[in-house]
């Protein structure tokens, strides 16, 4: 768990296929817990700063994101500690191994409207490609030092935010993060992100059941600096549900 501001420069907009522009952290403070998110829900852009501050709704959209499947590794029991910097552990003995990952993006609904008040969930691999579960094979080698699951809470413009790493890869499948969002408790999509720089992506049979929609669910990175001047990689990836809210 982490109180931490956002700091990097404006970028071009680098990020084909995306609704708006590149995912750039600038000042700010993101939130320490899921409940100081709740409280301040309405601020989550100001927190973020990764959208276009002109960008007016509703926006349209070309695509919808595809579900994937949840996978046998979704948390049997989630950490105490399930805010949206899985890069800080409550607790831990020092930080996790692996290259850090910043993305954030809009869950919007199928007319455009930023979506408010979701939860966003996302649950990876550490960087030895090991899940915080008991039935992965590897549990012996987890990073404990890594949060592996964590939440986000969308604001009045629909934005989400974490700050995670790269996920270890492990075989078959590529390296990918598990995504679910609620609102009001109710499901509206589970899927999966993946990375345009893993070629193994292509080969992937989960990958692929996307078919033509699949490209929605890749994120573009860039590298950065997070606003502690670590190296990191920047990306970003928005959402966009099939049901539109305001019917």
């Amino acid at each position: 768990m982490s109180s931490f501001g956002i700091r990097i420069a404006l970028l071009p907009v680098l990020f084909a296929g995306l609704l708006v522009g590149a995912c750039v952290p600038v000042e700010g403070t993101l939130a320490s817990s899921t409940e100081a998110f709740e409280e301040t829900a309405a601020d989550n852009s100001d927190m973020s700063r990764v959208q276009d501050e002109t960008v007016a709704f509703p926006i349209e959209v070309d695509y919808h994101t595809p579900a994937q499947t949840e996978g046998p590794f979704y948390p049997v029991r989630k950490p105490e500690d399930r805010d949206n910097d899985l890069f800080v552990l409550d607790g831990a003995a020092g930080r996790p191994g692996g290259e850090i990952l910043e993305f954030g993006g809009r869950l919007l609904d199928a007319s455009g409207m930023p979506v408010k008040g979701a939860v966003i969930e996302i649950w990876q691999t550490d960087v030895n490609g090991v899940y915080m579960h008991p039935g992965d094979s590897g549990s012996s080698r987890r990073d404990e030092n890594f949060q592996s699951y964590g939440e986000s809470v969308t604001g009045e413009d629909g934005f989400y935010h974490f700050r995670t790493i790269m996920p270890g890869g492990y075989e078959p499948r590529p390296r990918h993060i598990h995504v679910k969002v609620r609102l009001a408790g109710k499901e509206l999509l589970t899927t999966q992100f993946y990375f345009s720089n893993d070629a193994e992506a292509a080969g992937d049979r989960i990958f692929a059941g996307a078919g033509a929609e699949v490209s929605s669910l890749i994120m573009e990175v860039e590298e950065g600096v997070d606003f502690e001047d670590n190296p990191a990689l920047i990306g970003r990836r928005d959402i966009v549900l099939r049901i539109d809210l305001s019917e």
